[in-house]
């Protein structure tokens, strides 16, 4: 069976390095996306199993992104896993509470244990 396609979006080149390197150990194809709008594009290429969206990029954003992919039939099913930071302009409280209301399948903050990370990758991906 070929290695699940897992999509990281993010502005952080140093976020996208560590947790990319993190999922190629674990044995998952991963490819990478600058913003929302790069996203979007490789979604419809692509058909990751799983997108790791930050919630806060330049162009889209993620919750925008998020919207558009599910506008589009072809990428409607694609599961959404939002990510955040911490900072004094970022409340990963309310990013996680829009996150659910819209239909993410979860929510991480950046930094946690990659033991935890993982799992919760592992976790969605089982259900396809």
């Amino acid at each position: 069976m070929a290695a699940h396609i897992i999509l990281i979006a993010d502005d952080e080149p140093g976020f996208i390095e560590v947790y990319k390197k993190c999922l190629e150990k674990e044995g998952y194809s991963v490819i990478t996306a600058k913003d929302g709008s790069e996203a979007i594009g490789l979604c419809k290429n692509r058909k990751p199993d799983l997108i790791l969206m930050d919630v806060n990029m330049p162009n889209i954003d993620g919750v925008e992104a998020f919207m558009k992919l599910r506008e589009n039939p072809e990428t409607k099913d694609i599961k959404v896993i939002f990510i955040t930071s911490f900072g004094e302009k970022i409340k990963p409280a309310e990013d996680e509470k829009l996150a659910k209301e819209i239909g993410a399948v979860d929510f991480w903050k950046k930094g946690g244990d990659l033991k935890e990370f993982v799992g919760i990758v592992k976790k969605h991906l089982k259900e396809n």
